[in-house]
């Protein structure tokens, strides 16, 4: 106990301390007023590829590359003018040179040490080797992204942008650097927005900025953008600054501004299609009921006929105005999901709706039950059965349905031997109020535009390929998906 308390009290010995700088992680090299070395530690040998007391005695500049050596003496010089802990080539990145001939980046700290032979540096080296290779992959990422980044520092200034943001806002990247945040921003948020910032560098969670609320960013001719914003915090520079990832979505924003425009005016033509039309026609068809009632059994042949034919058409009418309505709610996807055999629906399709004599159907549908929603799903295919009898030629018939799936989708291809799609037809098929053949009587038109609206509003596309087999023949190939996936208005 006597030695260590007398130990303590006079300090390391020389031995402890030579033991702690030859045990220290980083690199250290002990340098005197004329370059040479006078000792180093064994994490400096390992570090530059030196076998141990491989330097000693020998000029610091076999530590550095070619190009630095012939400044290096004048650097030395200064530094011993004026001997003062301080960092060596202070925002600069700095190279070494290995044994082996590669040069490596370092940071160096300087230290002056008065001793008995003079003035001594003690320089520290460190090998940023690991660091710079990721903060080249982060500026590579940073730069390469296809989405606007930038990163801003504490003060809201920017410190780096990459091209796709400063592309989407009307500058270019060195433009940014260096301006405050506030220039992208409308004058209308700038006064709230620092105390918003500080209050995120309170929390630091990764977050979307300003949800439920319509942000949009300044372009540089004084327009403004509709944007979604992604806060970060992250380490850059060493220092604490904020990640800032911002996505342009005028584009989205206009498609979904004409889609519900579009569903908008579709609904209203609809409800006038229900309610002003259905009304005068139900009124028509009263009063073909009572001409008939007033002209008694004794109506000629041709008035009978004239009087059938005004019914049939207001059936019709009727059925049209039917089509409309289920084209109009085709426009909201159902949400009832459910695990969907896909040989069982066809199945069922069949027996509810069996193909006429002379046609037969075959089923290719060997795939894994799926999650789907199922009343949508039999619309599409009965439909597309549907059509494949009407619009054959002929007395015989065959139809095939198959399916086969991939990581998302089922594909269902339901093909038929029939005449075909012209191919004037084939890019207005899925129109809304267009028949495949002009010659058609008695379809609204609306049955492949409802399969179209079904198919694209849950997830999925169709299309039509024909002629399949010597000339003759249709084939309809739609995606469906084969996971219920969470839309984001969908609340958790």
């Amino acid at each position: 106990m006597v030695s260590t308390h007398t130990e303590a009290a006079s300090g390391p010995t020389p031995d402890l301390l030579a033991r702690a700088f030859n045990a220290a992680p980083n690199g250290f090299v002990l340098v005197n007023e004329a370059g040479a070395i006078v000792a180093a530690n064994e994490a400096l040998f390992q570090m530059f590829g030196y076998p141990p007391d491989g330097l000693l005695n020998t000029s610091v500049d076999r530590l550095l590359p070619d190009a630095l050596r012939p400044e290096h003496a004048a650097l030395r010089a200064s530094f011993h003018a004026r001997p003062e802990p301080r960092p060596m080539g202070a925002g600069r990145v700095l190279f070494a040179r290995h044994a082996d001939g590669h040069d490596f980046p370092v940071e160096i700290g300087l230290n002056p040490l008065p001793s008995a032979q003079g003035l001594l540096v003690l320089a520290s080296v460190v090998d940023i080797s690991e660091r710079i290779g990721l903060e080249s992959a982060f500026r590579g990422m940073f730069d390469g992204s296809p989405y606007g980044q930038l990163i801003i520092d504490d003060a809201g200034s920017i410190m780096m942008a990459n091209r796709v943001l400063a592309a989407s806002l009307g500058y270019t990247p060195s433009a940014l650097k260096g301006q405050a945040l506030d220039m992208l921003l409308p004058e209308r948020y700038r006064q709230r927005h620092g105390a918003l910032m500080a209050s995120y560098r309170r929390t630091g969670e990764s977050r979307m900025m300003g949800q439920g609320r319509d942000l949009t960013a300044l372009h540089a001719d004084g327009t403004e953008l509709p944007v979604e914003i992604g806060l970060s915090r992250v380490r850059w520079e060493k220092k604490l600054s904020t990640l800032v990832v911002i996505t342009d979505i005028s584009v989205r924003k206009r498609l979904e501004l004409e889609l519900r425009q579009v569903n908008a005016d579709l609904q209203e033509f609809t409800y006038v299609a229900s309610h002003d039309l259905r009304s005068p026609l139900r009124g028509i068809a009263d009063l073909i009921e009572w001409i008939e009632t007033d002209l008694g059994p004794e109506q000629s042949a041709d008035v009978r006929r004239n009087l059938d034919r005004v019914k049939q058409r207001i059936q019709r009418m009727d059925r049209l105005i039917d089509d409309l309505l289920r084209y109009a709610r085709a426009g909201r996807a159902d949400t009832e999901f459910r695990q969907v055999n896909l040989q069982t629906l066809v199945s069922d399709i069949l027996e509810l709706q069996p193909p006429p004599e002379g046609f037969t159907v075959t089923l290719a549908l060997d795939v894994p039950s799926m999650q789907a929603a199922r009343t949508p799903l039999e619309t599409v295919l009965r439909n597309l059965l549907s059509n494949a009898v009407k619009h054959h030629d002929r007395a015989q018939g065959h139809i095939q349905v198959r399916a086969s799936t991939d990581d998302n989708h089922c594909q269902i291809e339901v093909e038929d031997d029939g005449p075909g799609i012209p191919v004037q037809a084939r890019e207005r098929v899925f129109k809304l109020f267009q028949t495949l053949t002009a010659t058609e009587r008695g379809g609204s038109g609306i049955g492949l535009a409802l399969t179209k609206r079904l198919v694209e509003v849950h997830g999925g596309s169709i299309e039509v390929i024909s002629p399949v087999k010597d000339g003759r023949g249709a084939c309809f190939r739609f995606r469906w998906p084969r996971f219920q996936r969470r839309t984001s208005d969908e609340q958790a």
